[in-house]
């Protein structure tokens, strides 16, 4: 599940979303906090205008070649990255997450 934070409202849990103009967020405070205690801790999110998912549009997204895939290991990296090229991710033109996964259009 999501926790999907709108202003302004409470908190939501969602299976899928999609977000325009995305920003790929890591605290860095929170990120050594968590290799020094050696456990995961809420500390990288992703921003962004949330926009409705159709019915389908999760299918749509994971078959449609031109999302990528977006990954983030805190003992890996200070950013999200490329799941293909490891290059960091900052922003994007929109991005759907579904689950634990990031799909994404540059």
């Amino acid at each position: 599940m999501i926790s999907l934070k709108v202003p302004g409202h409470r908190i939501d849990y969602v299976s899928a979303v999609r977000l325009r103009r995305p920003e790929f967020k890591v605290h860095e405070a929170g990120r050594q906090r968590c290799i020094r205690e050696q456990r995961r801790n809420v500390h990288a999110w992703v921003v962004g205008e949330v926009e409705h998912l159709e019915r389908g549009g999760v299918e749509a997204v994971t078959r449609d070649e031109r999302y990528r895939r977006a990954v983030y290991d805190p003992w890996k990296g200070s950013t999200f990255v490329d799941a293909e090229t490891f290059e960091p991710v900052i922003t994007a033109s929109e991005a759907v997450m579904v689950g634990k996964d990031v799909h994404y259009l540059p």
